[in-house]
């Protein structure tokens, strides 16, 4: 797992990095250009991050918390799981759609990053947001709103890969099926297979 580098580095420095890569994306992105806008030196910088690559990853990890602030905050609401999933993916939308850093680290984007360094980004919000669905999931069966045979760290994988494919294609705008209808049918499915079974047959 990748260790978060979110709580090393000063709130300035992540600001003119975020800053700095939103506005010219990573290749572009100089450590001169990062520690001008801080109004620091490379040594105060170096002292916290390693790397240009650290720093990115770390702007990454701040701008997900604000993601999952907002997420969490949702997930923690009423209503049963099945409905509080829908309403996840309908924030990830409009958070995601709202935030080209994230988007591009999640789903690649040339000219914002690439490779490795967009690969490890993806890895940190795969991984952050599947912790999510695991931490309702096991709510919802200490409930009793999910069934209690779930294998929590399998399902919220799956849901994880599901929901995403919702989520980019709302995003690239090559669904076939209307973003509603879409969301309609995951609850349903979603839900049909979550709920606990009250009839053996």
């Amino acid at each position: 797992m990748i260790e978060s580098t979110v709580n090393q580095a000063p709130s300035r420095l992540i600001a003119a990095a975020e800053a700095q890569f939103r506005r010219f994306g990573y290749r572009r992105t100089t450590i001169e250009d990062i520690t001008a806008d801080a109004g620091t030196g490379k040594g105060s910088l170096y002292l916290h991050l390693e790397s240009k690559q650290a720093i990115y990853l770390a702007v990454v990890e701040a701008s997900l918390e604000r993601f999952v602030s907002s997420a969490t905050r949702l997930l923690d609401g009423p209503g049963p799981v099945p409905t509080r999933l829908r309403a996840l993916v309908e924030l990830t939308i409009e958070h995601y759609g709202q935030d080209e850093l994230l988007k591009a680290s999640l789903f690649g984007n040339t000219s914002l990053v690439d490779g490795d360094v967009s690969r490890m980004a993806a890895d940190i919000q795969r991984t952050r947001i599947r912790s999510l669905l695991r931490e309702l999931l096991a709510l919802g069966r200490r409930e009793g709103t999910v069934r209690g045979d779930i294998d929590v760290d399998a399902a919220a994988s799956v849901l994880f890969e599901i929901g995403w494919a919702v989520v980019r294609s709302a995003l690239e705008s090559d669904g076939q099926i209307p973003l509603e209808h879409a969301l309609s049918s995951l609850n349903q499915i979603v839900g049909l297979g979550l709920l606990p079974r009250t009839d053996p047959r």
